[in-house]
């Protein structure tokens, strides 16, 4: 029995290399920027996090959304013509604490819309682990109660019935139109209701 032949046997029964979430996720991403957010805003150890993801993967285009914009108002000015420019979203949270600022939730939804890939990555210590199938859904408050809590407005989790890197959003979240503004040089945000008002007077 010729060696060549026990090498391609030995070559077929070798099991198959696992490709991992994040492979899949940057193979549809493809070469174009990447946006990485994390679920709470301010320095942490998901920020610490991102900042080791970044240059481990040089070969990737990572844009970190706090360096990207200066400020809350900054990016309300910016994101609707610049959300086009992205190729793919990705957000980090904390292990244990899966709620999202209302702005970040914004941009996955928007990504989203826009057909990007989305993957959420849970940080636990010097690990991530990718999530590619889950879910954004209300913190439980009541859209007939504004202001909302806009740092706890949603809730990262994992749906296995959603499609990979296509969350599913509580449709009580976001609407399909910008819902902010910038008013005298603070960000502003318009109540979920009157947006079901205006749905409700379109099929009327």
């Amino acid at each position: 029995m010729s060696s060549e032949f026990l090498a391609d046997a030995e070559s077929v029964c070798k099991p198959a290399r696992r490709v991992s979430p994040l492979e899949r996720f940057t193979a549809l991403g493809g070469a174009g920027p990447l946006l990485m957010m994390t679920a709470r805003f301010g320095r942490s150890p998901v920020r610490d996090a991102a900042y080791r993801f970044r240059a481990k993967h040089r070969d990737l285009e990572v844009k970190l959304s706090w360096q990207l914009f200066s400020s809350l108002e900054d990016w309300a000015k910016r994101w609707p013509a610049e959300q086009h420019t992205f190729a793919a979203g990705l957000i980090l949270s904390l292990a244990g604490d899966p709620v999202a600022e209302r702005a970040v939730g914004r941009c996955l939804g928007d990504l989203a819309q826009l057909g990007r890939a989305v993957l959420w990555g849970v940080v636990s210590g010097q690990r991530i682990r990718w999530c590619p199938r889950f879910s954004l859904t209300s913190t439980g408050w009541s859209p007939w109660t504004f202001p909302y809590p806009d740092a706890a407005y949603a809730r990262l989790g994992v749906a296995p019935d959603a499609a990979e890197f296509q969350p599913q959003f509580d449709p009580i979240l976001y609407s399909a139109e910008p819902d902010f503004f910038v008013s005298g040089s603070r960000l502003r945000w318009r109540p979920v209701v009157s947006f079901f008002q205006v749905a409700e007077a379109d099929h009327g």
